[in-house]
């Protein structure tokens, strides 16, 4: 980043002053979704805005003492510095606000934690974005002592009891689990989806493919090794699932992830036209739309799979290299491991010849467990109420609410 880029971030104005603060420019979903009428400040970090002011800088002086500043050397110790010289930064960025609840839905930011622990003044909510694997709580972080070997969060908006259990048995650190169910899935099905419409497609794939996956991949480091595994579980599905739509003719619509050339090529070469594109649109909920065009959603671990699999949607998760990480025991008959293409054909068909009757009396407790979604208390909802609570305000008028189900029907 060249020097003019990084000046260009500096803003010498304190930011608006708000009683809520949402960390990180991704609050798109939270200002959209959750706060409607509320307002809110957003408060992007690190690299992507530098707020510098007289007060500001008086008030970071005040924090200075609370810095650990014991002698050390060597690069963990300026980083250790460092870490904790720009959450004071932020403490006094949010005291100058005047914030009295802030929020993320980057649920695995090691900051956010850090300032969730630091912090005993406000009230910290994290929502969770995405589903999370043995990956999110066990082989990214970092090897004690250091700080963010634990992950740490003191109220967590997850998924379902599945969450709980997985970062209680890896010993986190949460004061408070609140399973709500997925935010933007939640709000698609409660208040965008409307009334199921005949399927267009038997089999719908939900891409997971990413640049860094099909790149060159050198060396042995633990990135490396994500890479290949994931790879490997996206190109076993691609080529089991190519084979299946050849030989049966099912109608396949597969999800882009995004408007990528190389990830449009990447599935035109694998399916060679037996499949349909859709065209990504994420303001649109295009994969999940998507998903309900079709009688049975296929991924490797793609969360809109465990969203669709909450609402009662036929879904199948693919663990190809039957690897540990990509393991969904729990979805019972809408698991499958393994990369012999008879079973997995097998499997398919099952599900899909199900009566819909059956497939939810099989499924439903796992589901349930998984993503707690209720249909009569959606997420968005459930996460407003909280915050609301912990500003000490009566609950608003849902007039915005209203306005949602209005606009829903335009997207």
């Amino acid at each position: 980043m060249s020097l003019l880029h990084r000046l260009s971030r500096i803003t010498f104005s304190n930011p608006d002053p708000n009683a809520i603060v949402i960390l990180y420019s991704a609050d798109d979903w939270i200002r959209r979704l959750i706060l409607g009428d509320l307002k809110a400040t957003t408060l992007p970090l690190y690299h992507e805005r530098v707020h510098v002011t007289p007060t500001l800088a008086l008030r970071l002086l005040r924090r200075l003492g609370r810095i650990e500043w014991r002698l050390g050397k060597g690069e963990a110790y300026f980083k250790s510095l460092l870490r904790q010289l720009y959450a004071q930064y932020i403490l006094a960025c949010l005291d100058q606000i005047g914030a009295k609840v802030v929020l993320t839905i980057v649920d695995n930011s090691s900051l956010f934690q850090y300032l969730n622990r630091l912090d005993e003044k406000r009230t910290y909510f994290t929502v969770q974005n995405g589903a999370r694997t043995l990956f999110c709580v066990r082989d990214s972080l970092p090897k004690p002592p250091h700080p963010f070997a634990k992950i740490s969060m003191t109220n967590f908006f997850c998924f379902g009891q599945r969450d709980v259990d997985l970062f209680s048995k890896h010993g986190h650190a949460v004061g408070r689990y609140i399973p709500v169910g997925s935010l933007v899935g939640g709000y698609f099905q409660s208040v965008v989806a409307g009334q199921a419409e005949a399927p267009q497609f038997d089999l719908c794939l939900i891409s997971q493919w990413h640049e860094h996956f099909f790149s060159e991949i050198a060396g042995h480091e633990f990135e490396a090794e994500v890479s290949r595994r994931v790879a490997a579980g996206i190109n076993g599905l691609n080529r089991l699932l190519s084979q299946l739509v050849e030989e049966t003719g099912l109608r396949l619509v597969i999800c882009p992830r995004d408007a990528n050339e190389d990830e449009l090529a990447f599935f035109e070469r694998n399916f060679r036209g037996r499949a349909t594109i859709a065209r990504p649109d994420r303001e649109n909920f295009s994969t999940y739309r998507a998903i309900k065009q079709s009688k049975l959603a296929i991924a490797l671990n793609s969360t809109p799979l465990l969203e669709a699999f909450a609402w009662g949607h036929k879904t199948l998760w693919c663990n190809i290299p039957e690897d540990e990480r990509f393991e969904m025991l729990e979805a019972g008959i809408s698991y499958f491991s393994g990369d012999d293409y008879a079973a997995f054909k097998a499997r398919v068909l099952q599900i899909l010849d199900m009566p819909q009757d059956e497939y939810m009396q099989k499924t439903g407790k796992g589901a349930h467990y998984i993503n707690n979604f209720d249909p009569a208390h959606p997420p968005h909802e459930l996460i407003r109420a909280e915050i609301v609570n912990a500003l000490g305000i009566a609950n608003p008028d849902k007039g915005d609410a209203q306005h949602d189900k209005h606009h829903a029907g335009h997207l």
